[in-house]
């Protein structure tokens, strides 16, 4: 018999539901607009696609920027683990 562990499973909350809808919907953007601008599907003035994909990515890159801040956040107020002690042979 394989050990099977008990895995408690989080329920998604609405906040985490939207970011995670939000996230898809931004990734979606990204794969599809060089094509859909490639194939010339839409006929948008350079200016307005350069400035569009331009504010994307720097939404991309603040998110980014929050959540690597929140992690390092999130290490300093942790406790600090256990070491273990080390001999040093001299």
């Amino acid at each position: 018999m394989a050990y099977e562990p008990d895995v408690e499973l989080e329920a998604l909350s609405l906040i985490r539901t939207l970011a995670a809808i939000a996230i898809a919907a931004a990734a979606l953007v990204l794969v599809v607009s060089p094509s859909v601008i490639g194939m010339r599907w839409v006929a948008l003035p350079w200016a307005w696609v350069g400035t569009g994909l331009g504010c994307i990515g720097a939404a991309m890159g603040g998110v980014k920027l929050i959540a690597m801040a929140w992690a390092v956040g999130g290490r300093l107020l942790a406790r600090p683990s256990a070491r273990p002690a080390v001999a040093s042979a001299g």
